[in-house]
């Protein structure tokens, strides 16, 4: 279990509660005292006022509204963010990417893409690249794009025994355009199992090894240990480069009992791949698959053009 300060804490017998921030690289741990209730609610009530959610589209907008009019700590109007958050569905007709971020430190887009986008849709995702710091991608419609937000704005801005926060969300997302969200869970309170979850619902043919960072949010019941943490960090680690930072946090959720739910966002990662049958990014016509040295790939006949990877690589593969 998450040790007795921890739980005294969570039960209001203690004046203080630390927090820690733990980066992957250099092994270093940042410490931060807040010392009273009144400070932890003042500071809660500031995130919240500090988070932006909009929404682009008619699907977006609703989404943006809900997840504002709940429990995430997000609101849809604030006049100087820390974070800007916009819902975007691509298969919206009426989604663009004319985006506006006022003085944000920090903007993202979350998208919910099809299994198999359009060429349109894959073109939007790469317009919104260029009006946001990151682009968010996960795979379905309204519901999922609400459960995909209000997860992004809980990993950063939920407190738990392990924060992930503002800046280890600059950190993973600032130098790169795209990133995926998965989300899984292991009932039986395994935490590879989760990721393996996580890592199975991100967009298909989202590459993880090319991953330049991970932010990793393990939530589980009482039970649930730091070493529980530890496995799961490592299952991702299985999954990305050895140079990727993997920045991980964690919070006790008593309802969930013996389940452990791992949220994940991968940075750096290339955009979601093509199937065949696919609309060609350039005419629009159907991709035909080839194989070349051993690797699949997709082209078009109709253009000429080629070199789309199709996939998802395996670490095992490459070593």
């Amino acid at each position: 279990m998450i040790d007795a300060a921890v739980a005294a804490r969570q039960a209001g017998n203690t004046p203080h509660c630390w927090w820690y921030r733990k980066r992957s690289y250099g092994g270093r741990s940042n410490r931060r005292q807040v010392t009273t209730d009144e400070e932890l609610l003042a500071a809660a009530d500031a995130l919240r006022e500090a988070v932006l959610v909009a929404g682009n589209g008619s699907t977006g907008t609703a989404v943006a509204d809900w997840v504002a009019a709940g429990d995430a700590p997000a609101a849809t109007d604030v006049e100087t963010p820390d974070v800007s958050v916009v819902a975007v569905d691509a298969a919206d007709a009426d989604a663009s990417a004319d985006i506006e971020s006022p003085g944000a430190l920090l903007s993202v887009a979350v998208v919910a893409v099809p299994q198999r986008p359009s060429a349109g849709e894959r073109r939007l995702l790469t317009a919104l690249e260029s009006t946001v710091d990151t682009v968010i991608v996960t795979t379905g419609d309204a519901p999922e794009l609400t459960t995909a937000v209000e997860a992004f704005v809980s990993m950063v801005r939920d407190a738990g025994f392990v924060n992930v926060d503002l800046a280890d969300a600059r950190t993973v997302f600032e130098p790169v355009a795209q990133a995926a969200l998965g989300i899984g869970e292991s009932p039986g309170g395994t935490p590879g199992e989760a990721v393996e979850e996580a890592i199975a619902a991100l967009p298909p043919g989202v590459e993880t090894d090319t991953a330049s960072g991970v932010l990793v949010d393990l939530r589980g019941g009482p039970s649930m240990s730091v070493g529980d943490v530890n496995d799961a960090v490592t299952a991702v680690r299985e999954q990305v480069g050895t140079e990727a930072h993997v920045i991980w946090g964690g919070k006790v959720d008593e309802a969930l009992s013996e389940t452990v739910v791992v949220r994940l966002i991968a940075a750096g990662v290339d955009n979601v791949r093509a199937a065949p049958g696919d609309d060609c990014p350039r005419c629009d016509r159907g991709l035909f698959a080839y194989t070349l040295s051993g690797l699949p790939g997709l082209s078009c006949d109709t253009c000429g053009f080629g070199g789309v990877s199709t996939g998802r690589k395996k670490n095992s593969e490459s070593s």
